[in-house]
Parts: structure tokens; sequence; C-alpha cells
């Protein structure tokens, strides 16, 4: 039964965002969890400075050991071997969990033997200590890319088959498994337990990967000899997409460097607001972007391209209408959401008001950072990756030549970084917006279809969710102002409850204001809650008789 519910099929694109959401959701609300608890043991201090830097390195090799790139560069090449021979494609599977495992060894074997040098090369404000303990940090971590690539790879498998249950709740595992090491092994073992937690969680977001692909008829296993053909297309598939994340890691890790200049609890700030600013992100704008890449990837193998348009403009619809207000109501309520997220004991006021600004900045990049996984991923579809690897050097450029030039213009120096971080985001999405317009117009043919279709669901639509959220941002400020006093006083209850009272008000002025604007997307938004209720209570009225 438990086997059976992790390979649910989604036959609605609705559905399998809805059930991403949902999970993303409970993995967010998990991960403040988590970072509240950070924030009451450690507070912005330079244990949670140490404990950030020393991810870098490890979340880098992540990423050149395919996690993300996996699905995106395995997923066609899988559904093409599955189409003609599922042996082949279990062949398929067992050649590149090989491969990748015997790369990722020596890969993580050489930074394991590398890690004092890098750590003087991307912490240099670090004392020595400080940075023989970012390399302790840092060599026990390294076991987590290579079990998050394994899972990255078996992931590809399952989302082919349209079951997202598994891929869904890995990283409410992962989340799980941090706190595990925050409250039964740090208390033992210091920082080294909250990197031994990472590891355990990475183990449990292979495993629940591992169970549902088993479930589906695939069993990897080691298997060597010659390099298959399908291996090769997908290392030239995914190197591009390799280096294109290669790039957003790098960025992300000399903007680490460039904290470590800074007061102690720079680094820790910064990620607390990065990881607060990702909750919509990774709520909508990568729920979207996984439950429609099989869609686009199928309408570019059918050749046709009303579907292939079809389906990306509902993805940015759907990602604009939930991501637009909620970057208004971040940047609104701000000081509130870091007060209740992380407030308390060891995380003093001064920390709460600091990391408040950083997400502030950081809110204006929500859209664009949600926008992004639904633009890569439709370039993938049409089997381009070089161009979102040009967008992302680009972007990564912006992102820490403006974060060196404003962390000396603004005070606190971080919100600099932070500026800097939001602009490089916001060049990256737009030029992969610019680019993807005429791009698919030439692979499908099409002179006039994709900007047709681009004007009907980007004008007017559109300028309506912007109006009315900016209109859900002056009511929720509204009710902000009232309660202004208790905010000052820090209490933690008041502040969550009339933040919560803002925020619902704001979601009224917003729903209610698209409705009186005859919005198609409240509209549908209005009548699959209806609906929903509607076979609810018809079940429940069945149960009762």
């Amino acid at each position: 039964m438990r086997i059976r519910l992790l390979n649910h099929e989604m036959s609605s694109v609705h559905a399998a965002a809805f059930l991403l959401g949902a999970a993303g959701l409970l993995s967010r609300l998990i991960g403040v969890m988590r970072d509240r608890l950070l924030a009451l043991h450690f507070g912005a201090g330079r244990e949670l400075d140490i404990y950030y830097a020393a991810f870098q390195i490890p979340d880098l090799l992540s990423v050149l050991f395919l996690l993300g790139a996996g699905s995106a560069a395995i997923l066609p090449i899988f559904q093409e071997y599955l189409a003609r021979d599922r042996a082949q494609a279990q062949k398929l599977i067992s050649q590149i969990s090989t491969f990748f495992l015997l790369g990722a060894l020596g890969g993580s074997g050489l930074v394991f033997v590398l890690a004092p040098g890098l750590a003087r090369l991307f912490v240099p404000g670090f004392s020595s200590a400080d940075q023989a303990l970012t390399v302790t940090l840092m060599r026990i971590m390294l076991c987590s890319p290579i079990l998050f690539g394994l899972s990255g790879i078996f992931s590809a498998v399952i989302q082919s088959f349209e079951r997202f249950i598994a891929y869904a709740l890995a990283p409410v595992l992962y989340n799980l498994g941090i706190i595990a090491g925050i409250l039964f092994f740090a208390p033992v073992m210091g920082t080294v337990g909250l990197a031994i937690g990472v590891v355990l969680g990475a183990w449990l977001h292979l495993t629940i990967q591992y169970v549902s692909l088993v479930s589906l008829g695939f069993s990897p296993r080691l298997m060597f000899g010659p390099i298959d053909h399908g291996i090769k297309k997908i290392m030239a598939l995914s190197a591009p997409r390799v280096l294109s994340l290669s790039f957003t890691q790098l960025t992300v890790l000399a903007l680490t460097g460039l904290a470590s200049l800074l007061a102690t609890g720079s680094i820790s700030i910064f990620q607390f607001a990065q990881n607060l600013y990702f909750v919509p992100v990774g709520v909508f704008g990568i729920s979207y972007s996984v439950a429609l890449f099989p869609r686009l990837n199928a309408a570019y193998i059918e050749r046709n391209p009303d579907r292939f348009f079809e389906e990306f403009f509902l993805g940015l619809r759907s990602i604009l209408f939930w991501t637009v207000p909620s970057a208004v109501l971040f940047f609104v309520l701000r000081v509130e959401i870091v007060q209740v997220a992380l407030g308390g004991r060891a995380f003093s006021w001064e920390s709460v008001q600091r990391t408040a600004a950083c997400l502030g900045v950081l809110a204006i990049a929500i859209v664009a950072a949600a926008l992004m996984p639904h633009l890569v991923k439709s370039f993938y579809a049409l089997e381009n990756t070089r161009v979102p690897l040009l967008m992302d050097m680009s972007g990564s450029v912006v992102s820490v030549v403006l974060a060196f030039f404003f962390m000396k213009l603004i005070s606190p120096p971080v919100l600099g970084i932070a500026l800097g971080f939001s602009l490089g985001l916001g060049v990256n999405t737009l030029l992969l917006y610019m680019v993807l317009m005429p791009f698919a117009a030439r692979v499908f043919g099409k002179k006039e279809g994709f900007s047709a279709h681009g004007r009907s669901a980007v004008g007017r639509p559109v300028l309506k969710i912007i109006i009315a959220s900016l209109v859900a941002g002056v009511a929720a400020y509204a009710v902000r102002l009232l309660f202004f006093q208790d905010l000052l006083r820090g209490q933690i209850l008041p502040i969550f409850a009339y933040g919560l009272l803002a925020g619902i008000i704001g979601i009224i002025a917003y729903l209610g204001l698209l409705l009186l604007f005859k919005s198609e997307d409240a509209d549908l938004l209005c009548q699959s809650l209806s609906k929903r209720y509607r076979l609810y209570a018809l079940d429940k009225g069945n149960k009762c008789s």
C-alpha cells in the first residue's frame, strides 16, 4: 500500500503542481523550523557562519554531480529508451549510476585532500581556527553530494512516469535529517553534529527515491563496460546545464567569501534571508517547472507547437499568479516573518532587523527566481542547454560585480550583497525570456505563433495580477500600522497573530480584486476549490450513509 501510494500517477499538471507545491510548502515550513532551531541555539554568530560556509563546496559538487541537471538531462533520453525497449532503459540507468558513482567518489576524494586550501581561498575573512573547523565540516558533508547525485538520477526515472510523491517527499526527509542533527547530535558534538545531520538527511533523500524506483521495476546495479550512446548524449546535454548551475553556485560561493570579510554573522544573516525568500520560489516556481517539464518535452517530441506554447504559458501565468503577491507581501511583512521564523533566545532583535532588511531586498527577486526554472526547462525540452549556460554566466558576473560595488556603498554591507544577488537574478531571467521567444518560434517554424500566445498570456492578465498584488500590499501594510507597537515589543505570539491577519487580508484583497477584474486565473482557482469541496462533501456524505 505504501509503495503504491509513492507511485501514484498524476494525470493533471495542476494536480501534480498542487502535490509538489503542498510537499514543497511542507518542506519549506520544516526548513523554517530547522532555521529557527539553528537561530535559537547558535544565533547569527561565527559558528553558523562556519557551518554555512562549509556547505558551499559540497553544494558545488552536488551541481557537478548532476544534482538538478539529472532529471532535465536524463528524463528525455530515458523516455526515448523506454519507448523502444524497457530492458535497454534499465541498462541505461544502471550504467549512468555506475558512471556517476565512480566519478563522484573520485571527485569527493580529491576535494577531501584539497579542503584546507579551498577554505583559505573561499573564506579569506575567517581566522585559521575558523578555517580549520570549516574544513572538518566540509569533509563530513562531502558524503551528501554523492547521495544527492544518485537520488537525482533515480528521480528522473520516477518523474518520467509522472510519479511525483517520492520526489516531493524527499526534501521533507532531508530537512528532518538536519533537524535530527540539531536536536540530537549538535548538543553532544557541536557544529560537527550539524554536518552529520546533513549527511543523514541526504541518505533519507536517496532512500525514498530508491524505494519508489524499485517498485516501478527498475533496480540499478553496478555495470561496467563500453559507455552506451545514451550516456554520451546525456553527458552532452547535461554538460552545459552543469556548467550553468556551477556558475550559480560559484556566485553564492563568491558572495559567501565577500560576506566572510564583513562583521561576524553576515554569512548567517544572508543565508537565513535566502532560505526565507526561497519559500515561495520552491513552493510555486519549482513545483510548476517540475510538473510541466515532461509535458513540454512530450510536446517537442510530438512536434506539436500549439501544445508546447499552451503548456509553457500555463506555467508562466500560474507562477506569476502566486509569486507576484508573495513578493509584495514578503516585502511588506518582512520584519514579522523574520521575527516569527527566527527571533528569540540567541537570535537578537538586531539580528532580526538585519535579516529582515536583507529579506526585503531579496523579495524583489522572488518572481525572477521562481520563473527561472520554468524558462530553463523550456529550453531543455527544446534540447538547448547552451543558452541557459550563457545567461547564467551573464547573471553570475552581474551578481558578483554589483555585490562587490554595493557592499561598499550600503550599510550594513550585507544588504549590498543581497542587492547584487537580486539584480543578477533579474538580469538572468529577463535574458532567458527574451531569447526563448524567438528561439522557440524558429524551432517550430512559427513566425508569429509564439509571440501571439505570449501577448495574450502576459498582457492584460499579468497587469491585473500586478495591480491586485499592489493593492494587497497596501491592505496588509494598513493592518501592520495598527499593530506596530506589538512589533517593537518583540513578542512572538502577538506578532504572529497580526502578521497572519495582515497576510489574510492582503490575500482576500488580492483575490477579490482579481475576481472583480474577471481574471481567468482567479476564476479557475475558485472553480478548482469549489470542485474539491463538492467532492469532499459527497465523499463524506457517502461514508455517513
